[in-house]
Parts: structure tokens; sequence; C-alpha cells
């Protein structure tokens, strides 16, 4: 988390390109000009792409920033009291710096501009294959907030590593109390909290993963999430297997099950999950 003037608070977190349990859409790749990128040119997980960086994935480890100067509210987003999120695609080299910094998703008011002059002086470690370090894609979404005392004092704590801390605040990303509605933000810290093993949490993983779509792989994630938080002691999730398995074939069954006896073991499963820096 990070701090700009008092109720002023910029929010960076690293979305790596790799699969997480509960998301199941790649994230974009870089296109020429900032614009939309198209997903079908992104390089699959643990491959590289045309330039030699990695998505990570299979066998590829995430970067992690080891020195993240904040980035500051512009005069002007202050003035008009402006918030938002914006999102930067680069590419973190073998020496552990950014380079290519692409804006994917502008806010502007300036701040795309602050955001790109703050990660330019980033140091990171970087990401790995087979041992060795290699150039990675990642995106770096920055969120431009101005919060109110509770919910500052959330982030805090979460960033802490506290579940309870990021259960509250996922809810209140997913559904705008007290702050500005943010699905990503909300999907992430309420994941964040389920790796932890708050069964609250992983119940609402489950619904949340089983109102996205009905493709079987869905199901799965949210049969996996349901049956963590039951076994963690999160009685509701009995009737919501009961009737998400009404949905599934006895083969899908058996692999969520498999899941959730793996979990936190499971391979790409990342238990701090992409940490808000």
């Amino acid at each position: 988390m990070m701090r700009g003037l008092f109720g002023h608070v910029c929010v960076v977190t690293l979305l790596l390109l790799a699969s997480e349990l509960a998301i199941t859409q790649a994230q974009s790749p870089d296109n020429a000009g900032g614009a939309a990128p198209s997903a079908s040119a992104a390089p699959a997980p643990g491959a590289a792409s045309s330039g030699g960086a990695y998505r990570v994935g299979r066998g590829v480890t995430p970067p992690r920033a080891i020195y993240h100067p904040d980035p500051e509210y512009s005069e002007e987003a202050r003035q008009d009291k402006f918030q938002g999120t914006c999102v930067l695609r680069l590419i973190v080299g073998r020496e552990g710096t950014p380079r290519d910094i692409k804006v994917t998703q502008s806010l502007g008011h300036g701040l795309d501009e602050k955001a790109i002059e703050a990660v330019k002086r980033w140091t990171f470690e970087p990401g790995q294959k087979d041992g060795k370090p290699v150039a990675t894609v990642i995106n770096v979404q920055v969120s431009f907030r101005i919060l109110d005392t509770r919910i500052a004092k959330l982030i805090q704590r979460a960033d802490a590593g506290d579940a309870e801390a990021e259960f509250e605040l996922g809810q209140a990303y997913l559904h705008g109390e007290e702050i500005s509605p943010d699905e990503h933000l909300g999907q992430h810290y309420l994941l964040r909290a389920a790796d932890q093993g708050l069964p609250k949490a992983q119940f609402v993983m489950g619904e949340y993963t089983a109102s996205r779509g009905d493709r079987p792989e869905d199901y799965m994630i949210a049969y996996m999430w349901y049956a963590l938080a039951e076994k963690n002691g999160y009685k509701q999730s009995k009737k919501n297997l009961k009737e998400l398995a009404a949905k599934m074939s006895a083969e899908n069954i058996a692999e969520a099950k498999t899941r959730a006896q793996s979990w936190p073991n499971l391979p790409g499963n990342n238990p701090r999950r992409s940490n808000p820096q």
C-alpha cells in the first residue's frame, strides 16, 4: 500500500500473467500504442514471447518487487478528488530491472504518468526458470483511492497478513462498501484470506467462482472452495456442495475433491497471491 497526503492511498498490485485457481481468464498481452491487448497473442504459461520474456507458470516463477518507491497523487487528481485504477504492462529483465512499460488501462488526470515514474525506479528479484533468472512479463495494477479511516486501517492490517481484514476488504471492494467497487481487488483480497484457511472466505470464493460461469472448470474450482470451507467448519457449505454436485459429472466431482485434498500444494498455487506492494 502506498500513501500520498492524508486520505489519498495508492494500492499497487502485481498481476502476474499466470493461471490462478479462481481466475480462469488469462491476462492480456502487449499491444502497440497502449490499445486494448489481444489475448490470442499472449505466450502460453512457461513459454517465451517473441521478445524473449516468459509468462509466469509451468516452471516459471514470478518476479518479486524488492524496492518499490511510492507513486504520488497528481495535483490535478488531488484537486478533483479523482480516483480509479490504471494497469501497466512491463517486462522484468534477468537483472531485475523493469523495461518496456506500457499503459494497458489508462486512468488519466496525470496518474498514469505518476505510476510509470514510480515503476521505472523499482527493482525486482527476477523470475526464474529451471533455477536461472529469466525475463518475465507482468502487469502492475495501480489503484489510486481516496479512502476513509476504516478502509485505510483495513488495508494496513491486510498488508500485514491479517486474514479477517483481507476478507472484510475483499467484501468492501466487491460490493462498493465505503469505497469505489473494484472486482479484481475484491477477488484478490478474498483469495488471500481463503488461502490462509479462513472458512468464510473459502465459502465466498466458492460462491464467487460458481457465479462467474457454468463451465466444468468453474464448477470444479467452486466445489474445491466449498469443500475446504466445509472441512474447516463452515456448515452452509454442505448445502452448496449438494446443489453444485447436481450440475457436475462424476469425473469432475472426483477431480474437485482431489484438488481440495491437495490444497494448498497445488501446482502454481501461491498462498500470498501477488501481494500489494
